[in-house]
């Protein structure tokens, strides 16, 4: 007499998995899976520049909105980074408004600037790569 042991999801399939459970529909892999995840190196957390990179300020600068006007983007805008220490980055927008320059982490003041616009500051803890956007006034 042939006497077949094992679950009938083994005898049909050959497999070692038990009849009510599947890898699919297992809660307990679900939370285990879920869990894995939660504790992966960098899950969870923000992202942060690799290698110990130098964060990058980037942005636009735009025109104060006018009516019928948008907010066109302005060129040659003079970016002054001045860190905590007194050192200071420069960058300047190119045709569509964009810049990008390196800022040290720690407290920065960061200045938008043009002729025939009004000066604009921004002071804030860059802790990570940021992206910052100006809009400037002309002046009257």
């Amino acid at each position: 007499m042939d006497v077949s042991s094992g679950t009938a999801s083994e005898r049909r399939y050959g497999s070692q998995v038990p009849d009510r459970y599947s890898l699919a529909a297992s809660p307990r892999l679900g939370l285990v899976l879920v869990l894995s995840l939660a504790f992966l190196p960098g899950c969870g957390q923000s992202p942060v520049a690799p290698g110990g990179a130098t964060p990058r300020l980037t942005g636009y600068v735009y025109e104060v909105m006018q009516p019928g006007a948008g907010e066109p983007p302005i060129a040659d805008v003079v970016i002054t980074v001045t860190e905590e220490d007194g050192e200071t980055s420069t960058a300047r927008t190119d045709g569509a408004g964009f810049y990008s320059v390196q800022a040290a982490t720690g407290t920065v003041v960061v200045t938008a600037s043009k002729d025939g616009y009004k000066t604009r500051q921004s002071r804030f803890d860059v802790t990570d790569s940021t992206v910052l956007n100006f809009s400037l006034r002309p002046t009257d």
